[in-house]
């Protein structure tokens, strides 16, 4: 594996954690709600089968800078499923949680692939595109983030548990589940079960 990053791979990591980072500020001060949220999704998908079949002024550019080109994939699929994720788990989860699990969604996986690029050299034994210490610098670094709003216990143990099923490839009947998707999911899973534990 490549220890360099490509442009496109950074602008898109960047954009990541700025977008995720405002969408997490905006859900904390109660400015957009999950009511608001699932208008945006809806808008978003609408507006990506559009840029499928047309070039949409202003939007198709955004596209061609920050989105990977794959023939037949929905256009801003990665930003379309971290909504899903974050919507989710704010209905599914206490607010302190799925907000540790949105904070987690936004750091872990761009944390992870831009450590593992740089520095990794342990490949994953679950997912050989992938290294161990991408990994771990992404579930430290967002389980850091994690703590402003629940225990070190549930954010330590939200953002390994949130890696590790990261790296596993989930397919259902032949669809693979985007990973903007399975984080906060599984994050904030193990949160709330540990924290019905007593932990």
């Amino acid at each position: 594996m490549s220890n360099k990053i490509n442009s496109l791979e950074l602008k898109r990591k960047i954009l990541h954690m700025l977008l995720g980072t405002i969408g997490l500020f905006l859900i904390i001060y109660n400015i957009v709600n999950p009511l608001i949220i699932f208008i945006i999704l809806i808008f978003g998908i609408l507006l990506s089968l559009i840029c499928l079949k047309t070039r949409v002024p202003i939007i198709s550019s955004i596209l061609d800078n920050f989105d990977k080109k794959m023939q037949g994939q929905l256009p801003a699929k990665g930003v379309i499923f971290a909504v899903i994720g974050s919507l989710l788990a704010l209905q599914l989860f206490p607010r302190d949680i799925a907000l540790a699990s949105i904070t987690i969604l936004i750091f872990a996986d761009p944390i992870s692939h831009l450590i593992g690029k740089m520095f990794g050299k342990t490949k994953s034994p679950l997912d050989k595109r992938k290294n161990i210490e991408g990994h771990i610098a992404g579930a430290l670094i967002s389980s850091l983030l994690a703590m402003f709003f629940v225990s070190p216990i549930l954010a330590i143990s939200g953002a390994l548990i949130a890696m590790l099923f990261e790296s596993l490839i989930i397919e259902i009947q032949k669809i693979e589940l985007d990973d903007n998707l399975i984080i906060p999911l599984t994050a904030g899973t193990v949160m709330y079960i540990l924290r019905l534990w007593g932990l």
